[in-house]
């Protein structure tokens, strides 16, 4: 089974070359920043509603993102080499943005609850992002959720790297 990481165009913003990665390996360091990560957002909830059976290395900050298909034409592919892949569901964590969001909104304008409003709150999202967690084997004999958030935990070895 193979994961697919984006490479974006060299013209956009958002473009990391990806000849860095291939060079040193892909990690959060190499990796574009397009994916999301709902365990990033609010670093102290996640670690206070942390299960306590959750494995040491669950790391966000130095998670990246992935893709079980390719989105687009140029990606970096690499086997699945490591059992630190764990697939979250990514509405939850767009639900959690959305209180980012609103902190922007109400630095910006003073209202609050433009984006959350009807949303449970922070903390109970968080316990629901974590009760998502599975590992990528599992959630692919299941697909339980339609958008998932794929997170490697783990450098890849350059020499699993291809660029295509």
């Amino acid at each position: 089974m193979y994961l697919y990481h984006i490479v974006f165009e060299q013209d956009d913003d958002r473009y990391e070359d990806p000849q860095i990665a291939l060079n040193k390996g892909l990690s959060k360091n190499t990796a574009a920043r397009f994916y999301s990560n709902g365990g990033r957002l609010f670093p102290e909830l996640t670690t206070l509603t942390r299960p306590s059976n959750a494995e040491q290395w669950i790391d966000f900050s130095m998670a990246f993102g992935a893709d079980f298909d390719p989105i687009s034409k140029h990606y970096l592919k690499f086997p699945m080499v490591t059992k630190k892949v764990l697939v979250f569901n990514r509405e939850i964590s767009s639900d959690l943005f959305a209180y980012v969001e609103d902190e922007y909104m109400k630095g910006e304008t003073g209202e609050e609850g433009y984006f959350t409003k009807g949303l449970p709150s922070k903390e109970d999202l968080m316990k629901q992002y974590w009760e998502s967690m599975m590992v990528a084997d599992e959630y692919l004999k299941r697909k339980p959720y339609k958008h998932p958030e794929i997170l490697v935990f783990e450098t890849i070895e350059k020499h699993f790297l291809e660029y295509i």
